[in-house]
């Protein structure tokens, strides 16, 4: 066996399956106790997917994904992720000095 194999089955890989495993990941990165899974997978804004396509399904979501994620909230607004303001009819923007 590849030692990479054996490491990832002693680790427990990247997958996590059904929402007491995923909240607890989420605990684990410092979300509260009662986060509730089935809502960020509801609210969309999380990787969360589920096993059963639309519904019936287990919840799923990789460790990667969701510290990833994580992070990209906790980081802030970034110039390049802010949707651009459009100007409303009538205003200009002012010159650079």
């Amino acid at each position: 066996m590849d030692p990479n194999q054996l490491n990832e089955r002693v680790v427990g890989g990247d997958l996590l399956v059904g929402a007491d495993a995923i909240r607890a990941f989420l605990v684990y990165l410092g979300m509260p106790e009662g986060t509730d899974p089935y809502y960020l997978r509801r609210a969309k804004r999380w990787p969360i997917g589920n096993t059963g396509g639309g519904g019936g399904g287990k919840l799923i979501a990789s460790k990667r994904r969701l510290i990833r994620h994580a992070e990209e909230l906790t980081r802030g607004d970034d110039e390049r992720q802010r949707p651009k303001r459009r100007a409303r009819s009538g205003q200009y923007e002012l010159p650079a000095e």
